[in-house]
């Protein structure tokens, strides 16, 4: 890999100090940081660097990183106009029996296109959605993703797992023919993806669980899913992964804690809303981490207790839970409404100021997701990824407090340059890589043949609600 120097921006370091550096510089060899300080140090240390990449006028950050959001829901925003059971209902249609190797291919080609331009990283892609709806009865939907993921350049995680029981599940298989999916199908796919994709180039997996929830307990089911956890766990283990869970609420982190023994510190858990005490104290004794997703409906219909979280020494992350149905992979968008979210419940104004937000898509992301030892801040060792974000349009002048001005103004949209490994993937927004029409128009395409294959063009007619209270 190439030496690349970025210097003259204000660089907004996320290290231990949190330095924030004007007129500085990083310099990378190799995929890796070399040095990190002012410009006149960095030239020092590094006299005559390969390329330099001019950052004046830019803020220069580690890349973001997106702790939870959703392989497949690139192609199915949108459907059902806010009718969020309808939409649940599609994604277990669509990623069931309407969802080929091209459909996952294509979207994780749009999705990470997305988050490339809007300066995230690293993410965390749960292969399915809707109710625990997995896409693991074969490994083509993970392998087609994983290809995908590969062309863009970024890094990520891959989140598989089983789906909720009972079993089986019918899945609609590429030749057209209906298979019944065991648990055991199930696991047996997960492995074969890991042992073919975790750790290849960028691209790394965790397991997952489906989050039980039930306020009565059946003794067979409860046997059931914890000989299910622990296969899943030992997989996990085996390749020293680490574990994920998505829609957590109400007591149902203390059941997974008590009841399942799913938790640990490499346990990173989403949404996690109207918790209780117990799941407070779960969540501190097993030092698992929480994802707050700000934007989903979920933090609409439950809270998330980010402060009290905070305090209590629990890690948050934020993350989109992109981006289906109606949110984005902005994550400056999505760390903003976590700053209003928790000000706005508490009426505090003082509460998650701009650093704890930035901190949220950066090094505590990182950390939550079991990589803080290698991204989520500019130092020193850590692997090469920054992106730079212009202080020059209207809207981010005056040209004082840049972590200030990055946070409460910047989108993805005013993100220029990203680096990955060392490598200048975009620069002044341009991707001299990729075909950006050619993904968008490919992505297009599989979206209308999803919605044919499906039956579920219907929930695509849009109707807005004009001159209406609800919908």
């Amino acid at each position: 890999m190439s030496e690349l120097l970025v210097a003259g921006g204000t660089v907004i370091t996320l290290d231990e100090e949190r330095r924030v550096i004007p007129d500085g510089a990083v310099a990378m060899r190799g995929g890796r940081i070399l040095a990190v300080g002012t410009r006149a140090e960095v030239a020092k240390a590094f006299p005559a660097p390969k390329r330099v990449l001019d950052a004046r006028g830019k803020a220069v950050l580690p890349g973001l990183v997106d702790a939870h959001a959703h392989a497949g829901h690139g192609l199915v925003k949108t459907l059902g106009n806010g009718d969020f059971k309808a939409w649940g209902e599609a994604c277990r249609v669509i990623y069931s029996s309407a969802s080929p190797a091209s459909f996952w291919y294509a979207e994780a080609r749009l999705a990470a296109l997305e988050r490339l331009k809007a300066g995230v990283t690293t993410g965390v892609s749960v292969l399915g959605g809707g109710d625990c709806i997995m896409r693991v009865d074969t490994p083509a939907a993970g392998e087609a993703r994983a290809r995908a993921i590969d062309e863009i350049g970024l890094r990520e995680v891959m989140a598989v797992g089983p789906r909720r029981p009972p079993f089986p599940h019918d899945y609609v298989m590429e030749d057209g023919s209906v298979s019944a999916i065991r648990f055991e199908d199930q696991l047996e796919t997960m492995g074969l993806l890991f042992e073919r994709l975790h750790g290849k180039g960028r691209m790394r997996l965790c397991t997952m669980m489906p989050v039980y929830r039930e306020s009565t307990h059946d003794s067979a089911q409860v046997a059931e899913i914890k000989a299910q956890g622990r296969k899943v766990r030992e997989l996990g283990a085996g390749f020293k992964t680490i574990f994920h869970q998505d829609g957590h609420r109400a007591g149902s982190i203390a059941m997974a804690q008590d009841m399942f023994g799913l938790l640990g510190p490499d346990a990173f858990l989403s949404h996690c809303t109207d918790l209780t005490e117990a799941d407070i104290a779960a969540l501190v004794k097993s030092g698992a981490h929480v994802v707050h997703n700000p934007t989903a409906i979920a933090a609409v219909t439950g809270f998330c207790p980010v402060a009290k979280l905070l305090d209590a020494g629990v890690n948050v992350a934020v993350g989109s839970d992109g981006t289906a149905p109606d949110r984005s992979d902005d994550l400056f968008r999505h760390a903003f409404e976590a700053m209003r979210y928790a000000q706005r419940a508490e009426r505090d104004a003082s509460l998650l100021p701009p650093g704890r937000a930035l901190e949220m898509i950066t090094i505590d992301a990182a950390r939550a997701i079991g990589m803080g030892r290698e991204i989520g801040s500019l130092e020193e060792g850590k692997r090469a990824d920054l992106i730079t974000v212009d202080l020059t349009a209207p809207h981010m002048v005056p040209a004082n407090m840049p972590v200030w001005r990055v946070v409460c103004f910047a989108t993805g949209a005013d993100v220029r340059d990203v680096v990955i490994g060392g490598e200048l993937l975009m620069e002044d927004r341009k991707l001299p890589h990729l075909d950006e029409a050619e993904i968008v128009a490919a992505a297009e395409a599989e979206a209308a043949t999803m919605l044919r294959r499906s039956g579920l063009a219907w929930l695509a007619v849009e109707e807005p609600g004009w001159r209406r209270t609800r919908r």
